[in-house]
């Protein structure tokens, strides 16, 4: 099982959401809540924001989506709506 999260890079397009997975076996979802660690930056032009970053990599925004077997993840939106 993996507790699957989607993550918003900074910046704009389709193609700055990924999926971030943590092993259940290894993670409370808690635990793995924690692992995005929130920052403060300021945009271009001046205001303040909170970003969380992981593993490297900076994020505007994270959703928990739930916990899933191993080889039944989520492959897009659509999919998981499905799923509902």
């Amino acid at each position: 099982m993996r507790h699957v999260f989607k993550a918003q890079k900074l910046g704009y397009g389709d193609d700055k959401t990924e999926g971030v997975w943590f092993d259940a076996d290894d993670y409370t979802k808690e635990e793995a809540e924690a692992e995005f660690k929130p920052y403060q930056g300021v945009t271009q032009k001046g205001y303040d924001y909170t970003g969380y970053e992981y593993d490297g990599e900076r994020y505007h925004h994270y959703t928990y989506l739930g916990e899933f077997k191993d080889n039944d993840m989520p492959t897009s939106d659509a999919d998981l709506w499905r799923r509902s």
